[in-house]
């Protein structure tokens, strides 16, 4: 168990003393205290002076100083919001700021179940990184990466492949969660501001859900920033490799894959392209690209969306004005992706396109179509 030193921070003379006998009670030692919000910017001088490892701090008394002086607490002080009353918009607040948890009244029983999470939440997490990454990029905007990327995940659930999840970091276009009819008061932002607080306990209530598969979604704003470090992005690709056994990123375009480092990190890199002109020249610059980006041409796969061939490149044409060889061909099933977009849900395996993504996924994944594992073949038999 945890040793928590606790700091309470609380203007209110009667909530302190409940909150200190509520502590008390559960065992632990006598807390640091102050009666008034501290100056910003020096809550991390008052925790290291204290030794404090445990916050809680009383928003009610005053919400804006409350969540200022959350936002100011530094990663390795726990924060816990004290709010008395049920009100989802502070709670949502508070935690976005950085509350580890909220703490609606300061009773002894709370107090304990509280501490009983946050010793669950800082055990150790799993160590074994079993999870397969795949970075799924389009040559140029409107190929429909974000549609293989949703499906792919679909795939990897119907599959029996385990546990799958789907990042959405295409913060312009966030279509995953139009693809899906997917709202979530949290975001793709939400977790790189928080990931060095990272647990399980928080990371579930970040994700929505979405016929089996995690999904974590863009922001509703289009005009929200989110640069991702490559420190970052190799801590959250650990974070998700070791709890799930598939994890699907959509990514806007090849310089951002690069840029935010999980091209580097990803076991394989799907271009997805149309075999349009102008989306194969778009496409040959991505590959270069990446070729100069990231080290390692062999995770790169080329994949044809849409193929047509009477209105574009045939496959060995793509092959030769590319000199990549496409991994992949996905037909182009018009009638049942749009059906698919307007009930919100991947398109049936009956499909001609999720029969092809059936076919791509087993692939990525080492296995041939007569393999039974999840029953696959017998599982699109059923749905015919």
């Amino acid at each position: 168990m945890t040793v928590w030193k606790p700091l309470i921070v609380c203007p209110s003379p009667d909530t302190a003393r409940r909150l200190r006998s509520a502590l008390r009670d559960a065992g632990l030692p006598d807390p640091a205290a102050i009666d008034e919000y501290p100056p910003p910017g020096t809550i991390a001088s008052l925790a290291t002076r204290t030794g404090s490892t445990l916050c809680l701090i009383d928003v009610a008394a005053d919400p804006e100083r409350a969540l200022a002086t959350i936002g100011d607490a530094p990663s390795g002080l726990t924060v816990i919001a004290l709010v008395p009353r049920n009100d989802a918009d502070v709670i949502l607040r508070a935690l976005r700021r950085g509350a580890r948890e909220f703490l609606a009244e300061p009773s002894p029983d709370q107090v304990r179940a509280l501490l009983e999470r946050l010793d669950r939440a800082v055990s150790p997490p799993p160590t074994q990184s079993k999870g397969r990454l795949l970075c799924v990029v389009p040559g140029k905007p409107g190929c429909g990466a974000s549609t293989l990327a949703a499906h792919l995940a679909a795939s990897a659930q119907t599959a029996g492949d385990g546990k799958t999840l789907l990042v959405d970091l295409d913060l312009m276009t966030a279509s995953i969660g139009f693809l899906l009819k997917l709202k979530s008061e949290y975001h793709v932002g939400d977790v790189v501001r928080d990931w060095k607080r990272m647990d399980d306990d928080l990371w579930s209530r970040l994700v929505a859900p979405a016929s089996g598969v995690d999904v974590l979604l863009a922001p509703d704003n289009p005009a929200a920033s989110c640069p991702i470090a490559a420190e970052v992005a190799s801590a959250l690709a650990a974070f998700w490799r070791a709890r799930y056994d598939t994890v699907v990123l959509d990514l806007p375009d090849a310089r951002v894959a690069a840029e935010s480092g999980f091209a580097a990190i990803a076991d394989e890199i799907l271009l997805v392209s149309t075999n349009e002109l102008a989306a194969l020249h778009a496409a040959r610059r991505s590959i270069v690209f990446l070729e100069q980006s990231v080290a390692g041409r062999a995770h790169l796969r080329l994949i044809l969306n849409r193929y047509t061939p009477a209105t574009g490149l045939r496959r060995e044409d793509v092959r030769t004005a590319l000199q990549v060889e496409p991994y992949a061909v996905l037909s182009n099933d018009y009638d049942a992706l749009q059906t698919a977009i307007l009930e919100g849900r991947p398109a049936p395996p009956s499909s001609r396109y999720a029969a092809g993504v059936l076919a791509l996924s087993m692939r990525l994944r080492g296995r041939t179509p007569t393999e039974k594992k999840g029953g696959w073949l017998s599982l699109l038999a059923r749905k015919r």
